[in-house]
């Protein structure tokens, strides 16, 4: 009898990679411009690097222990600091580990080469409301630049509280006496170092609170007991100037029923759009404002009832491959029915059930197919979800199907498999041999007579000289079966001639 198989190729693994070295700038070198960016070169068998930046031996301040992949260089988003001197040790990495005792390298940037750029306001932020009058002013840093001038005014291009101070190369400033209460404050931070100072900065501002916690506001859409209110609806109220910020709270048919919102901070606007209602339902929303010395007290619900519910999207079906297929094409694309009110698809597709390992929710519009990036594994069962959409909503309840793809090609071309041996001594052919080569993983070689006696197992490269039990075979046909790692084998006969 013959026993059916596949080959599987094999995983070569590779020794860990050897060490890299700086190619620019090299190890060593002076002056190197603030704007460089950082290369090093390429290791045959590394398949990611791993960068380590510090501005002291050892030191991980600029950038500890990053995967890069396999990118050669590495840009610093702002660039190196002037007058610095940076360490960097590159580490190669392969599925067999990291290189082994990389060497540090190091290079000493030289004086800033160009004009810094404009700075973000971190605190308070830009536009910020029910800021306390006390704050201290903070920014993200620029670092090529060698001190900031801060001016702070009342008024939109004004100085009269800061007239273009420099504070020095910080990023944070006390100012020296709290700012005044429910007053728009407007500030501008140049940065400067030896090329110059930023010219043109945007002017940004932000209002204080008073000295008390912020009254309750007024909730305007919906209005308080409205009929038929969009199951979409958004939530939009009066800003109170003492806030800082604004929590929800929604319940769904009575005050202490079904929380949808708990009070949630819902950020420093006037409105919310929170997730879609049901329709035809009663729901109460509360609005409580706070700030830094706390939240308004005992602020009223309103309470509207919405109208119809959103009629989302049906849901699709695969066409190619179909569900359930089997022998799949493992390049092949995914095309399903087109749905005519449907926006888009969310596509998950995946090795397991419910599984997104190859495709992990992709949003696709205007089309009814996709081309998966990477070939689909072979001989496996494929998941996939499609899930219509519009702007109302996911369809509901979509199955998800899924297919087998075809096995692997039968590669028995490639092991060099004796057709016969001449077991006779004389120094040819004298025993049957099945090495493994280097695409194939060969883990057991069995062989039996043609009544299926098994007669030998023997590893990849060992030869059997004909005998069974110190007795010499007579010449006929012998079978043999081939097993792979992953458990697959192939069989088939060879002679033995005396």
């Amino acid at each position: 009898m013959l026993l059916s198989a596949l080959f599987l190729f094999t995983n070569v693994w590779a020794q860990a990679p050897s060490c890299t070295s700086l190619s620019n700038p090299v190890d060593g070198a002076t002056d190197v411009p603030v704007t460089t960016i950082i290369q090093w070169n390429a290791v045959a068998t590394a398949t990611n690097y791993i960068v380590t930046i510090g501005t002291t031996s050892g030191g991980t301040d600029v950038l500890d222990n990053w995967p890069v992949g396999t990118d050669l260089n590495y840009t610093p988003p702002s660039g190196l600091l002037p007058n610095t001197t940076y360490f960097v040790t590159i580490t190669p990495n392969n599925n067999s580990g990291n290189a082994v005792n990389c060497s540090e390298e190091s290079f000493t940037t030289g004086e800033a080469s160009s004009i810094p750029g404009c700075v973000t306001l971190l605190t308070p932020f830009d536009g910020a409301y029910g800021v306390p009058p006390g704050v201290d002013l903070s920014w993200a840093p620029q670092t090529v630049a060698e001190g900031y001038f801060l001016s702070v005014g009342t008024t939109s291009g004004s100085v009269d509280i800061l007239d273009n101070l420099d504070v020095g190369n910080v990023t944070s400033y006390d100012l020296p006496a709290d700012l005044p209460p429910f007053q728009r404050i407007y500030v501008t931070i140049t940065p400067y170092n030896t090329a110059g100072e930023t010219a043109n900065c945007a002017e940004v501002d932000f209002r204080t609170r008073g000295n008390s916690p912020p009254m309750c506001t007024e909730i305007i859409d919906p209005i308080d007991g409205g009929l038929f209110v969009s199951v979409t609806a958004n939530i939009t109220w009066i800003r109170d100037f003492n806030a800082s910020g604004y929590r929800m709270t929604i319940w769904e048919k009575a005050i202490g029923g079904i929380k949808i919102l708990d009070n949630v901070d819902v950020g420093t606007g006037t409105n919310f759009k929170p997730p879609n209602f049901k329709g035809n339902t009663l729901y109460f929303v509360r609005i409580t404002p706070y700030n830094d010395l706390g939240e308004a007290p005992n602020c009223q619900p309103i309470s509207f009832t919405t109208g119809d519910p959103l009629i989302p999207p049906e849901c699709t079906s695969l066409r190619t491959p179909a569900n359930n297929d089997r022998n799949v094409n493992v390049s092949t694309d995914l095309v399903w029915t087109a749905v005519p009110e449907a926006d888009g698809y969310n596509l998950s597709v995946g090795s397991f059930p419910g599984g997104t390992d190859i495709l992990d929710t992709e949003t696709v519009f205007g089309v009814n197919s996709f081309d998966l990036a990477d070939d689909l594994p072979e001989d496996t069962r494929i998941y996939v979800r499609i899930v219509p959409f519009n702007n109302n909503g996911e369809a509901e309840e979509c199955r998800e199907e899924s297919f087998t793809t075809e096995q692997a090609a039968n590669m028995l071309e490639n092991v060099p498999v004796p057709q016969f041996f001449t077991p006779n001594n004389d120094g040819f052919n004298d025993q049957w041999i099945v090495n493994s080569p280097s695409e194939i993983a060969v883990t057991n070689v069995w062989i039996f007579n043609r009544f299926g006696q098994l007669l030998r197992r023997m590893d990849a490269g060992v030869g059997w000289d004909g005998n069974f039990n110190g007795k010499p075979m007579a010449s006929d046909s012998y079978w043999y079966r081939i097993d792979m790692a992953d458990g697959n084998s192939v069989a088939g006969f060879f002679l033995l001639k005396r």
